[in-house]
């Protein structure tokens, strides 16, 4: 029995193949937003693998709930499979099928009783990998590779990315050599397979400013604290009561057990019945309040760091960020448990009270911290409005939803803000007047010179672009594109900077934030009243290999 695959995980598993048969290495990634199918993936892959004789296949989780929604999925999909579980949790140890469902902490010692060795191992949640060989992951793998030097490893994650370090497949001792396949969260969305989220900051923030970090992330016992006074507490809830009036499935994230209970205290003064799920629950208290919450018996569900990977609720329509985080990797994987599709819900408000969306951004355009941010304390790629609390670009000068206005940018900033916007395709470009354009050669080491292009606008603002003529390439191409706009006949950046004066300048520019930065999506070079003739050019600052 063959599936049918939806195409961009057709692609994904293309990619997949692709990536071992052009000798990339041996052990990818695929990137797979939350909602985006995963299982149907793995079913695949597994499926595929099982086509050559005496092929084992092995399927690794840290949590019990994804092996048996794998195990489920595989069932559904590929009801010829031939699997068993080894999980204690599952109360099932069979090493005898030809595919494995292992929990991690159960099957780590058991590398050398799986007779014949995996020839393929899956591991799901990938990003939940330590960043330490040493651990019970490494050694296992350290093991199967010892019993079989072929064997495959394929990672699957939302976020290629540990919670509180680097991307998985760079660094010493890294499993994972590469990214086979990206799934875009925008294309998902745009093509209805994910709900898009919207956020907006609450009115009182936690204060975290007696918040210490350890390892990157903000201390539990520091935030639990600075998260419980009673009166930010009381407030909180009041806007959440308020806010999601006309939602039906509220997902809170809080900051501790104590915390939590005071939350679910204030649901209950202001007439709303929420439940309290932590780590300490037993597995069957656990499993009926997600049941309940699921059917809707519960409106809101208060957890405490439980709810963060393998948790599939669909009905989820708000979330309240009641807790901070500095973990990139974490922030998405919350903002995750929104975006799965569920009848009559159009998006998935995010409201924030930990300053998170402000700190990490668009969560399509999100880096971790280490390749990113360094100690994670630059300038936040997102604001919020002081007056409504809206999520606004960084560059915003007047807020769409309350009318308030901020004092015109300082930096090589401008543009419109986008509704609460978490996605960077949710962005509205703005077209501007072009007031001057100014030139300059462009030097940076290590590179050919090029055109820095400069069009001034507005009260004092101002964004570039870097025309490459010496580039070669893709940045080469692009300048090339622009020639007939221009006026231009320069073949060199040199030729270029002596006639560049007399280049056709713009009537008016479209820009768009991308990011913490801005691109000209759109340039205007016919009067401003014939706005039929724009032409369109596709640039991005982060095209040009600087």
């Amino acid at each position: 029995m063959t599936f049918e695959l939806r195409d961009y995980q057709k692609d994904a598993i293309d990619g997949l193949y692709n990536y071992w048969a052009q000798k990339m290495g041996e052990n990818p990634l695929i990137v797979a937003p939350t909602g985006s199918g995963k299982t149907a993936i793995i079913a695949k892959m597994i499926q595929d693998a099982m086509s050559f004789p005496n092929t084992r296949v092995l399927v690794l989780a840290h949590v019990k709930e994804l092996l048996e929604q794998g195990a489920s999925g595989l069932k559904k999909l590929y009801p010829e499979a031939e699997f068993g579980f080894y999980s204690a949790s599952l109360k099932e140890k069979d090493l005898t099928k030809p595919i494995t469902f292992g929990g991690i902490q159960s099957i780590y010692k058991q590398a050398f009783n799986m007779v014949p060795a995996p020839d393929l191992v899956i591991i799901d949640e990938a990003h939940m990998l330590p960043p330490k060989t040493t651990t019970r992951y490494g050694r296992f793998i350290d093991d199967l590779k010892q019993c079989n030097p072929d064997v495959k490893i394929v990672g699957l994650t939302a976020t290629p990315y540990r919670l509180s370090s680097g991307y998985l497949h760079k660094g010493e001792g890294a499993i994972f050599d590469g990214i086979a396949y990206d799934i875009p969260v925008t294309m998902l969305m745009d093509q209805g397979y994910l709900a898009p989220v919207i956020s907006k900051g609450g009115l009182e923030q936690i204060d975290l400013t007696n918040v210490k970090k350890r390892g990157g992330e903000f201390v539990e016992s520091d935030l639990a604290i600075a998260a419980s006074d009673p009166e930010l507490v009381r407030k909180t809830v009041e806007e959440i009561v308020t806010l999601g009036a006309d939602r039906k499935s509220w997902l809170i994230f809080a900051s501790g057990i104590d915390h939590a209970n005071m939350l679910q205290d204030a649901f209950f003064d202001n007439m709303i019945y929420a439940e309290v799920l932590t780590g300490e629950d037993s597995q069957k208290d656990r499993a009926s309040k997600i049941e309940r919450f699921k059917n809707g018996e519960t409106q809101c569900l208060v957890n405490v760091n439980v709810l963060t990977t393998g948790f599939d609720a669909p009905n989820v329509d708000l979330i309240g960020l009641v807790r901070a985080t500095a973990s990139t990797g974490l922030y998405v994987q919350i903002i995750g448990r929104g975006t799965r599709i569920y009848d009559g819900k159009e998006n998935c408000l995010v409201l924030d009270y930990g300053q998170n969306v402000e700190r990490h951004g668009f969560i399509d355009k999100v880096k971790p911290e280490r390749d990113n941010r360094g100690d994670g304390d630059g300038e936040a790629p997102i604001k919020t409005c002081p007056k409504c609390q809206m999520h606004l670009a960084i560059a915003c000068l007047i807020c769409p939803d309350c009318g308030h206005e901020f004092p015109p940018p300082t930096l090589n900033h401008a543009s419109k803000s986008y509704d609460g916007a978490m996605i960077s395709t949710q962005v509205k470009p703005e077209w501007f007047d072009v007031e001057n354009v100014t030139y300059r050669r462009w030097q940076k080491a290590g590179k050919p010179d090029s055109v820095r292009v400069t069009y001034h606008y507005g009260f004092f603002k101002e964004i570039s672009e870097w025309l490459c003529p010496d580039h070669g390439g893709y940045a080469t191409t692009k300048y090339m594109q622009r020639r007939g706009q221009l006026g231009a006949k320069a073949k060199t950046t040199s030729e270029a900077m002596d006639e560049c004066q007399s280049w056709r300048k713009p009537s008016r520019i479209q820009i768009k934030p991308d990011g913490k930065y801005e691109r000209i999506v759109r340039f205007d070079y016919e009067k401003r009243e014939k706005k039929e003739n724009v032409i369109h050019v596709d640039f991005s600052f982060e095209d040009i290999p600087f």
